[in-house]
C-alpha cells in the first residue's frame, strides 16, 4: 500500500471563543460564590467548612488502615503463594551415530 494522505473523516474541534470562554468562566465562578456562600469548602468535594477537620481525619485514618490490610494481604499471599514450577530444560536426543567420527 503506497504512502498516501488519509481523507479526514472527523471534523477538527471547533475552538471556543473569547465570548464563549468568558461565559463559561462566570458561570463557574458563580457556581463556586455559591457554594462558599453556603458554607463550603473545595476539597476535591464540596464539603461543610465545619466538618472539614473531621473528614480529613477520617481519610487519613481510612488511608492508613487501608494501606495496613494491603501490605498484610500481600505479604499472607507471598507467603502462601506456591513456588513457581521451573521448566525442565530439554535434553538434545543425539543419534549415538552422529557422536563419532568413524570414516571408515
Amino acid at each position: 500500500m503506497p504512502n498516501t494522505l488519509m481523507p479526514q473523516k472527523t471534523k477538527p474541534k471547533r475552538r471556543r471563543s473569547k465570548a464563549e470562554r468568558k461565559e463559561s468562566a462566570e458561570t463557574s465562578r458563580a457556581y463556586d460564590a455559591r457554594k462558599r456562600e453556603a458554607g463550603f469548602v473545595r476539597s476535591n468535594l464540596w464539603v461543610p467548612k465545619e466538618d472539614l477537620a473531621d473528614i480529613k481525619w477520617l481519610v487519613e485514618t481510612r488511608t492508613y488502615k487501608l494501606c495496613l490490610l494491603y501490605a498484610q494481604t500481600r505479604a499472607q499471599q507471598h507467603l502462601s503463594a506456591p513456588r513457581p514450577v521451573r521448566k525442565r530444560k530439554r535434553i538434545a536426543k543425539c543419534d549415538p551415530r552422529q557422536l563419532g567420527f568413524d570414516f571408515s
